[in-house]
């Protein structure tokens, strides 16, 4: 007994939906199904189902079970992706990124740090823009980079300095650059920066031609 209703609701359902796709527009019209219980010619048995609510229970219970399962997997897609890339705007595992340029020329003093002024990008506001100072906000491996570039006919000496050590040097020389592309392990609390470094007078370009960038590839 239990298979035959089990039967019938579902043969209604699909009658039901049949008819809703062939674009029935008067919700009164063909409201019943006539399902046929006995077929016996001597004594038919016959069955009528009011179906007039039925199409709109059934779009009802699909919109409430579409619903509920974009409310699931919305927060686990999105977690998904923040995890793989690594960055969400105002949260704590954004990834530590920034780039600056020099907006004008510049006659960096002896052992003067160079400060670019114009940023460009500031993810978790560890470079400071008042010092030219990037300061280390995790323990990982980071990717720094910078191009340095001389004015016409003059020489440019300049540092990259980590915790006042000298790390890396860069020189150009007549509107040719000295670049910098280097991967290194970092800790929280270094800083990392740029100074000029020769007692001669020199110039460095400014005019978005020279640049000093980093970002974290990855926590360790």
């Amino acid at each position: 007994m239990d298979q035959t209703i089990l039967y019938l609701f579902l043969m209604i359902m699909l009658i039901s939906y049949v008819q809703s796709m062939n674009g029935s527009q008067d919700p009164d019209k063909n409201s019943t199904v006539e399902v046929s219980l006995l077929d016996n010619q001597q004594m038919p048995l016959v069955a009528l189902f009011d179906t007039s609510k039925l199409n709109h229970v059934l779009k009802d219970y699909i919109i409430k079970t579409v619903k509920e399962a974009t409310d699931q997997r919305v927060p686990m897609i999105k977690t998904a992706v923040i995890e793989d890339i690594g960055y969400e705007t105002g949260q704590i595992h954004e990834r530590p990124a920034f780039t600056a340029s020099l907006k004008t020329d510049i006659y960096p003093k002896p052992r003067e740090t160079i400060i670019f002024d114009q940023v460009w990008l500031n993810v978790g506001n560890t470079y400071n823009s008042i010092t030219g100072v990037f300061t280390v906000p995790r323990n990982g491996l980071y990717f720094v980079s910078g191009t340095f570039m001389s004015a016409a006919g003059m020489n440019l000496h300049c540092h990259l300095i980590k915790n006042n050590q000298v790390i890396f040097g860069l020189f150009g020389h007549d509107y040719s650059p000295g670049t910098l592309h280097s991967v290194m392990l970092l800790e929280e609390g270094e800083t990392i920066y740029i100074k000029h470094d020769n007692n001669a007078e020199e110039t460095m370009l400014g005019r978005h031609y020279s640049m000093f960038s980093a970002y974290l590839i990855n926590e360790q």
